[in-house]
């Protein structure tokens, strides 16, 4: 597939989970530890206390769940970042993944506008392939769906008393629409991770538009969006063995 070992550098050497948690990874292992043990919270408080008592553990679960993410993810996150990168917010560290991304294809020959609007077109094109999957996978889910109802209506309907007939077309609509809405939601589950590469390839597209977009508009001000991220570039070995790939295709 061409491109592939681009859309492969970009879900993995420009990852969160390389730059940030792959550093962190005990803390990880500690917060699903701390998780699975918790859980005994809302089994002790349902057989206490009952039904009743199994929302509430589940509440008491949700909010030790979301503090002890903040406390042993989140915060030890930013300290990588500051530590590691310089930088003091999440938000920078999309720019430090484009400015990446825009080293490693100038090495690798794409160094202008008009280069990065061809890998574009490259890249778009895959996606392209993706989305008309996905509509026949929706089309077919939708046909599935109609002869569900189609069957359903012909059985009851002629099984029912003259009088209960609108009632049961009215539930049987009913029913229709709470399965084309459970199979919709199972599409989307199975799709985020079977379609997991088409969503990065999709992003990866906008990125590199993003970047041509930059190039043009070094070319015509003398504004530079990442002069900050190539200082931090060039004073990180890490960093800079990431952008050190050859050979895209």
């Amino acid at each position: 597939m061409a491109g592939e070992k681009l859309i492969r550098f970009y879900r993995t050497k420009l990852s969160n989970y390389n730059l940030i948690y792959s550093f962190m990874m005990t803390n990880i292992c500690f917060f699903g530890l701390l998780m699975v043990l918790f859980i005994a919270l809302p089994l002790a408080f349902g057989l206490a206390f009952g039904m009743n008592g199994l929302w509430f553990g589940l509440l008491v679960y949700a909010i030790l769940f979301l503090l002890c993410y903040y406390i042993v993810i989140v915060r030890k996150a930013r300290k990588i970042l500051w530590k590691s990168y310089r930088l003091r917010e999440f938000k920078k560290l999309h720019m430090l993944k484009l400015c990446l991304l825009r080293n490693y294809l100038a090495k690798n020959g794409f160094a202008t506008s008009e280069e990065l609007a061809t890998l574009q077109k490259v890249v778009e094109e895959d996606h392209v392939f993706g989305t008309k999957n996905f509509t026949i996978k929706n089309i077919a889910t939708l046909l599935v769906v109609l002869i569900m109802a189609a069957l359903g209506a012909v059985f009851i309907l002629e099984a029912s008393p003259e009088g209960h007939r609108i009632f049961v077309a009215g539930l049987l609509a009913l029913l229709v629409v709470c399965i084309a809405v459970v199979l919709r939601v199972v599409g989307y589950v199975i799709s985020h991770f079977t379609d997991a590469k088409k969503r990065k390839a999709r992003a990866l597209a906008q990125d590199i538009q993003e970047l041509s977009a930059s190039y043009i508009m070094e070319r015509n001000t003398t504004y530079q969006p990442y002069r900050e991220m190539e200082l931090i570039i060039a004073n990180n070995d890490i960093l800079k063995e990431i952008i050190d790939g050859k050979a895209i295709f």
